[in-house]
């Protein structure tokens, strides 16, 4: 048409449509900095959540090992007596956190937790050093009574309580380092089972019960 002039080839701006479509590429989508931020800490995020996971579920588990375990052989005449057999049957699975565990040779009156090992044995005999004057310990139950009373006696990087006002004697021993927990679960169960009685009587102990 007259009076119009053609605009030049070279002067057209670029149809990047035609570009591609010349090259043989599609247009490629724009990926935004929040996106690629998102999509990238995703995985860090499953991470994290699987740890914490871990830690809180292992923090619930009964702690130590679950195997059986050997206990030095003490004489125990109570330890097939009816106060014991009472004693044992009332014992927790879970001692402070720590799993109940076989004893090897199934010795009577014997129960054992945890790893190093919480021992407790029933019906053993009264030792030379308990007297009238031995000084005790007395272990309050969580309902605010007096539980039981403990003569303690500490030596090779552990300690025994032995329970001396109740009917039969009780002994539970401790490695050093573990703290009151397992002694004040026990005394509460041992208060449940073992009626309470006096130490001594007229200045002498008062004698067990073993059948």
């Amino acid at each position: 048409m007259e009076g119009s002039a053609e605009v030049p080839d070279r002067a057209r701006p670029p149809d990047s449509a035609g570009a591609n479509a010349v090259s043989g590429r599609s247009p490629e989508p724009a990926i935004t900095r929040g996106r690629l931020y998102a999509v990238l800490s995703l995985p860090i995020v499953v991470i994290l959540a699987v740890i914490i996971g871990g830690v809180i579920w292992s923090r619930q588990q009964p702690t130590g090992s679950t195997g059986p375990v050997a206990a030095p052989a003490v004489p125990s005449p109570g330890g097939s007596g009816r106060l014991c057999n009472g004693l044992m049957t009332a014992l927790p699975a879970d001692l402070s956190g720590a799993q109940r565990r076989e004893v090897i040779g199934s010795p009577p009156g014997t129960a054992a937790w945890g790893e190093p090992a919480v021992i407790l044995r029933c019906g053993l005999p009264t030792p030379a050093e308990l007297s009238c004057s031995s000084a005790l310990t007395q272990v309050w139950n969580p309902n605010g009574e007096p539980g039981v009373q403990w003569w303690q006696n500490s030596e090779g990087g552990q300690t025994t309580y032995l329970a001396v006002d109740r009917g039969v004697r009780v002994a539970l021993t401790i490695p050093d380092g573990s703290g009151s927990a397992a002694i004040q679960q026990l005394s509460a169960v041992i208060s449940g089972v073992l009626p309470a009685r006096a130490v001594c009587s007229a200045g002498t102990l008062l004698p067990t019960d073993d059948r």
